[in-house]
């Protein structure tokens, strides 16, 4: 069985193209060649840009691909881009949308599949829904073979989850901790959110590649451990032997002084936010999540600590958590 990855660099997709590989998929990465150097061993490469429909084309040459995985669709005009190009070319279409395209807050504690899609503070969340309408509108009229997948807030070794941190220089959270700065938490950090492990996404996304009884349908995939922000820091204080000078400040004060964190705080993760992963179980007998946070993300901050490069500091991200402290300082001496 052949595979087409787009992306298949990223936190989520390395271990996707790491396990399939290891379970005898023939994997071919289609990117622009940034990370030539992390290719993972046995995988083909098609450098390209999958923003650029004519070299798609002309790249792919109208090669069949039992699974085409588009990790990097973000946006209407690329995914029907790929129903263009993969329409007849491909037995199973994989997309990867996200858990931030259900409604917040559901009616129900637990989030199914069932729930409705609806997010009117994600324009990302709102994306991914417009994204998954044109598909499921191609294989009702089109037979396009769609299964659209979504990922929770989804880590691996090289990043630490948290709220209001800096994802891309993670390190930075530790910094603080070590420094004794202050860490913010919106709220007063009791709403509970799942978090999920890259290597646990993996099991349940490889299971569902080239199963044909799962065209047609939506699954997510996340862990079932949901702690509240609150405990996710007590996990890390214990980790890095540091006690956090924690300051909880309102939500909507932190988005009103960064209003470019409106989407991601309000649209995702201050809202309690569990899942019944009872379909993807149902389709991949066996699932499960087995990557406790206080695991993974132990593991995360050994390698951090193992490399010197990885230990630097996202200025901009400091610049926002200044910004909103010296706007909430009269507060705090009231």
């Amino acid at each position: 069985m052949n595979a087409l990855i787009i992306g298949g660099t990223g936190v989520i997709s390395t271990d996707v193209v790491k396990l399939a590989l290891e379970r005898g998929w023939d994997i071919t990465l289609l990117n622009r060649g940034q990370r030539s150097k992390t290719l993972p061993q046995g995988a083909h490469s098609i450098e390209c840009d999958a923003r650029d429909e004519g070299a798609m084309q002309k790249a792919l040459g109208g090669k069949y691909f039992d699974v085409v995985a588009n990790f990097i669709g973000f946006l209407p005009e690329q995914i029907e881009q790929d129903i263009r190009i993969f329409n007849g070319h491909c037995g199973q279409y994989l997309f990867i949308s996200t858990c931030c395209t259900y409604q917040k807050p559901d009616g129900n504690y637990l989030t199914t599949e069932s729930t409705p899609l609806k997010n009117s503070d994600s324009l990302y969340g709102r994306r991914k829904i417009a994204c998954e309408e044109i598909l499921n509108h191609a294989w009702r009229e089109k037979d396009f073979p769609v299964t659209i997948v979504r990922p929770n807030w989804t880590y691996n070794i090289t990043t630490i989850p948290f709220i209001m941190t800096s994802w891309k220089q993670p390190w930075t959270l530790i910094d603080r901790l070590q420094k004794g700065l202050p860490v913010i938490i919106p709220g007063d950090g009791t709403n509970r959110f799942t978090i999920t492990h890259a290597a646990d996404f993996a099991e349940g996304f490889v299971g569902l590649m080239g199963n044909q009884h799962a065209i047609g349908h939506a699954f997510h995939i996340t862990g079932e451990e949901a702690l509240s922000w609150n405990q996710y820091l007590e996990t890390i204080e214990k980790i890095t032997d540091c006690k956090a000078n924690v300051i909880h400040i309102a939500s909507d004060f932190i988005v009103k002084v960064i209003p470019t964190l409106h989407d991601d705080l309000m649209g995702d993760k201050t809202v309690t936010f569990l899942f019944d992963n009872t379909k993807i179980r149902q389709f991949v007998p066996g699932f499960a999540a087995l990557t406790p946070y206080a695991q993974g993300v132990r593991a995360s901050i050994e390698y951090l600590k193992a490399r010197k490069e990885l230990q630097t500091i996202d200025a901009e991200y400091v610049a926002n958590i200044d910004k909103v402290l010296a706007a909430y300082a009269p507060a705090l001496k009231g």
